[in-house]
């Protein structure tokens, strides 16, 4: 970010009015002023900017998110605010009646020699919206978005106005870029004689593959090689594969010299870029993927075509594939979309077994079947291509249409039928196929026409039956299980990252199993289990259970978790819109450690469909195995004593926690995952092997990561006052520090723990000082949600004797506390605060500072190994 003087001397080189000037000098000092909220599909989030040191929202994950990543890596990008302005457009409406409209930019980004208003979109959903807005999008004649009424406005106060859309990046180089934020965005620290040993390397074999340079020198570490093309030391093209793929990455000691490689390949045969590469072919729109020796064609319509990588090299050469950008138009009419959707897959699998045939005898290769046959199919390509414009069509059988087709039901019936099912069976009130049926004979019968058989009946309502029947009579979340279950960027990108901690799944779930009390032995209540999971490895990389609902403490006592287990955080983290996951304290934790935090949309949990899905094993792998799991509840009419889950219950919280967690670390990490083909340690260590170990990036479990993870006030900060000390949650702390007087008055940030109140923690005179409560034997060890409860009862009994402000007093709340002994939800609260104390001491532990040598060392071993002997051993109560 500029500094003041920077930016006095960048207004001045730009010579912007002193309107213009103030405008930005208020963007650069206020808030967004708008949140954004992921619509339809759209995962939002907010992305921790290494250049601007603030979180940046972002509307979409990819496109908003890739602009992101593309200032942050643009030298010519001095700043960029999110949602820093709302302006005015004003055009003319389809209809051509003048309009304004209020419009909130993405971004407003400061340029070197620039600044403006960036409004970003999809390319794909461009066209829509220019169709509905004609004067508000337009192409121009270079094949890029204009916004005239926005440039309109922007030009007055001298700044620029630019569409950008998400073709502007391949998906490949985003996810590179996201590969290497660990290095270009936190530096470590260099080794020469590493950097020149790759030097000397690279000058003696310009062009190496990583995996050739890793095999001549087998010490060498791919930390080293990533930082180097982070500070442009080396190169190669983030846009032709990805960087774990070592024998496809080569790098070189320049550009120029990455240049000439290039331009040498393409004098011999047109290289093929990964996705996304749009392609004409056969007048229809292609994409295409390299996998290995092959391709794998896209159509917009259709199967899916594989060729070989060869054949495929040589029809882009040959002009028979033509390279085209995302936002170009697709020329398939009408009439071939409509033959192409009719084509079952069968069919179109034999017309790409044909097409195949066609181009090895076209190219003089080795053919299947006999060259008659291949002749037969040319001929009605050439037909085809005439009539249709596409000659795929002529390729299509029509095994499918042979037969007596003539229909035999008669067109009144059908459309009879038609209207039934669209007013009775399409309707909230849900009523059954039969009875619709039933109404529909009678129909026909008043109408003296003959109705359709009953078996047609049923097959013509499987073909009316769609999502949007669906939602018509079940609803919104009936109808979204027949919606697609994996989430992805694109086509392009990997649906779970591409190595270890680059995207984790974080959620809550009550467990369906009912677990007895430490105490009493008597049934308690049934636990939450949060859980955090690496999508990559499908590795449980952090599980904490305990009796409070869903919180953000519950979240911060697993990344305590997390960080005691791989001394790691994730780099982009998946929630739901919970409020727990929208805390301060929960997000000052992420930007702090760089987190990307994206947000599921509303109602959708297949975008969370990893951690769903480990919710669902832990059920039945291991609940449903366990005495007390309540299946048998979930029918209460067959429900016996015998079976009742409250009678069978014999886990206690503790030892619930303990078989779960060697569960979760042990045995699930070992087994064979079928999405996988190898367990989730095989994945994690394979995923480490090829991603590079990343020690610089290592978080030790120290008193400062504590602090992190210990909430705040609202303001996170509190006032010294000369006699109380620090007042937070309406308690006043002190510490000795605070008797020096130049320290009263002054407002310092606090911090306190949220599982005991009779301690808080304030940052005064450069360090964290630990404060005691005055009333601290009485709220030692009480829970922030039981002080709650408890100044909740408190701040009610004092209206009802007629205060209006309430403060807290001493003797007063002492008294109050006697009384409230025996409330019932105050003791319900005590109760799990003290069934979880045992493990929440487990967590906090001994904090040992942390070296790359004993990471390496528990690296080598695999996991830290529980050692579940030295457990407490309780006996068991009857």
């Amino acid at each position: 970010m500029l500094t003041d003087e920077e930016f006095q001397m960048w207004c001045q080189r730009l010579q912007l009015s002193p309107e213009t000037e103030a405008i930005i000098t208020r963007i650069r000092s206020s808030p967004p002023v708008r949140k954004v909220r992921g619509r339809a599909n759209n995962v939002s989030g907010k992305y921790p900017s290494p250049k601007m040191q603030r979180s940046i929202q972002f509307e979409s994950q990819h496109v908003e998110l890739w602009g992101c990543y593309g200032m942050e890596r643009d030298d010519d990008v001095l700043e960029y605010y999110d949602q820093a302005i709302r302006i005015p457009l004003q055009y003319r409406a389809n209809s051509g009646r003048p309009t304004t409209q209020w419009h909130t930019p993405d971004f407003f980004v400061l340029r070197r020699a620039s600044a403006g208003f960036e409004e970003w979109k999809h390319a794909k959903l461009l066209d829509k919206q220019a169709a509905s807005m004609l004067n508000r999008y337009q192409p121009d004649p270079t094949g890029r978005w204009q916004c005239p009424p926005g440039e309109t406005y922007a030009q007055s106060l001298g700044l620029s106005y630019r569409v950008r859309t998400s073709a502007e990046y391949q998906a490949l180089y985003i996810e590179n870029l996201k590969f290497l934020q660990d290095y270009w965005a936190h530096p470590a620290d260099a080794d020469l004689a590493l950097e020149k040993l790759v030097m000397d390397s690279l000058t003696a074999y310009p062009g190496v593959s990583v995996e050739a340079l890793r095999n001549a020198h087998p010490g060498l570490p791919l930390d080293i090689l990533w930082a180097m093309l982070s500070k442009y030391m080396i190169f190669t093209d983030l846009e032709t594969s990805r960087l774990t793929h070592h024998a496809q990455v080569f790098l070189y000691r320049d550009e120029a010299e990455m240049a000439q490689a290039k331009a040498r390949v393409s004098s011999t045969i047109v290289p093929v870029r990964s996705l996304p590469s749009h392609f004409i072919f056969d007048s229809r729109l292609w994409q295409a993927e390299v996998r290995d020796e092959a391709v794998i064609l896209q159509p917009e319509v259709g199967t899916p075509l594989i060729l070989p990588l060869r054949q495929f090299q040589h029809m882009v050469a040959g002009g028979e594939m033509k390279a085209v950008t995302a936002a170009t138009p697709s020329p398939m009419t009408q009439e071939m979309r409509q033959i192409l959707v009719s084509a079952s897959p069968k069919a179109q699998e034999e017309a790409n077994r044909r097409l195949r045939e066609i181009l090895a005898y076209v190219r003089g290769e080795t053919i299947l079947v006999t060259p008659r046959s291949v002749q037969r199919w040319m001929v009605a390509y050439r037909a085809a291509e005439e009539q249709h414009g596409c000659g795929y069509l002529g390729l299509l059988d029509h095994v499918a249409s042979r037969g007596n087709r003539t229909p035999r039901v008669s067109d009144a019936s059908l459309q009879l039928l038609e209207t039934y099912l669209k007013e009775h069976y399409a309707t909230p009130q849900a009523k059954r196929a039969a009875a619709v049926y039933r109404l529909y004979r009678e129909a026909c019968s008043r109408q003296q026409i003959p109705p359709v058989s009953e078996r047609t009946f049923y097959r013509e309502r499987a073909k009316f039956t769609s999502t949007e029947v669906t939602t018509l009579r079940h609803g919104r979340r009936a109808a979204y299980a027949e919606q697609p279950f994996f989430w992805y960027l694109d086509q392009t990108t990997q649906r779970h990252g591409e190595r270890p901690f680059a995207l984790a799944h974080l959620d809550h779930t009550p467990l369906d199993i009912m677990l007895v009390s430490s105490v009493t032995g008597k049934p308690f209540a049934k636990p939450y289990l949060t859980m955090l999971t690496d999508a990559y490895s499908r590795r449980c990389l952090a599980a904490y259970v305990t009796y409070d609902p869903p919180s953000y403490r519950s979240a911060m006592m697993l990344f305590r978790v997390c960080v005691q287990r791989h001394q790691r955080l994730p780099q982009e983290l998946v929630v739901d819109r919970g409020s727990d996951f929208g805390s301060v304290y929960f997000e000052t934790l992420l930007s702090r450690y760089f987190i990307t935090k994206k947000e599921r949309p509303a109602q959708q949990p297949h975008f969370g469909s990893v951690i769903e899905r480990l919710f669902g094993t832990v059920t039945t792998e291991l609940l449903n195995q366990l005495r007390g799991n309540t299946q048998a509840s979930k029918i209460p009419r067959q429900m016996t004593r015998e079976v009742d889950p409250s009678h069978l219950a014999v886990w206690t919280l503790e030892r619930f926690q303990a078989r779960l967690c060697q569960w979760a670390y042990e045995v699930y990490d070992q087994m064979e995952h079928p999405a996988l083909g190898q367990s989730p340690r095989e994945a994690y260590a394979q995923g480490m092997e090829l991603a590079g170990a990343r020690l610089h990036r290592l978080i030790p479990y120290s008193e400062d990561f504590l602090m992190l993870t210990r909430p705040t006030t609202h303001t996170g900060q509190a006032k010294i006052a000369s006699s109380r000390g620090i007042t937070v949650n309406s308690l006043h702390y002190w510490n000795d520090q605070m008797r020096s007087p130049h320290v009263w008055g002054k407002t310092v940030p606090v911090r306190y723990e949220p599982y005991d109140m009779g301690v808080m923690y304030a940052f005064i005179e450069g360090q964290w000082l630990e404060c005691i409560a005055d009333e601290y034997g009485e709220v030692h060890g009480r829970s922030e949600r039981e002080w709650s409860l408890i100044l909740d009862e408190w701040r009610e009994q004092q209206r009802q004797h007629g205060k209006k402000r309430v403060t807290v007093n001493g003797p007063l709340l002492a008294k109050f506390l006697e009384e409230m002994i025996a409330e019932e939800e105050l003791l319900l609260q005590q109760q799990r605060d003290l069934e979880a104390q045992s493990i929440r001491e487990a967590i906090l532990g001994t904090l040992v500072p942390l070296t790359p040598e004993s990471y390496e060392q528990q690296e080598i071993r695999g996991e830290i190994i529980l050692d579940f002997t030295n457990l407490p051993r309780y006996e068991e109560y009857r």
